[in-house]
């Protein structure tokens, strides 16, 4: 059995209007403790951001309400929630155009528009390859951090003249 959820504006550095696709053999979402949990097969797909793993928990929090009296709102509209951050785990695959990432375990910190990489984690861009300990991508930055001991290995191509 095949689970699609579609949520509005989820993911990793999502921008307004933008719609994440997640699929999974199962999920089961929980009010009480704002999460829903993907299992199996996971795929979550979100512009040209594609992410694998073996589970997948995405973690809300109750939308703050836009200055507007709650009794002038419609019920749909007061139990509304927002991401908080999305944790991805075993054989992660994280792809966007060009560079691809492995690793074990993957967190996005939404309010703080980062990923942190851990367990083996591998980067691949443009011929170079990074690997450490600890990655953490700074999505609005363009930028990322290696911590605990770094290795780069660029492969430099030969023209022949």
């Amino acid at each position: 059995m095949m689970c699609i959820a579609f949520f509005p504006s989820l993911g990793w550095a999502a921008t307004q209007n933008t719609q994440t696709i997640i699929t999974s053999n199962t999920m089961t979402a929980s009010n009480e403790t704002n999460q829903a949990i993907f299992r199996g097969n996971v795929k979550m797909i979100q512009e040209e951001l594609i992410v694998h793993s073996d589970i997948m928990i995405v973690y809300f929090t109750e939308k703050p309400s836009s200055g507007s009296s709650a009794i002038s709102q419609p019920s749909s509209q007061q139990s509304k929630k927002e991401i908080r951050f999305i944790q991805a785990k075993g054989h992660v695959k994280i792809t966007k155009g060009e560079s691809r990432a492995t690793c074990e375990r993957a967190i996005y910190d939404k309010k703080a528009e980062k990923v942190i990489l851990r367990g083996s984690p591998v980067a691949w861009q443009a011929g170079t390859r990074i690997s450490g300990p600890k990655m953490t991508m700074f999505l609005k930055e363009n930028r990322s951090v290696v911590e605990g001991g770094t290795r780069v290995t660029i492969l430099e191509s030969e023209e022949n003249e």
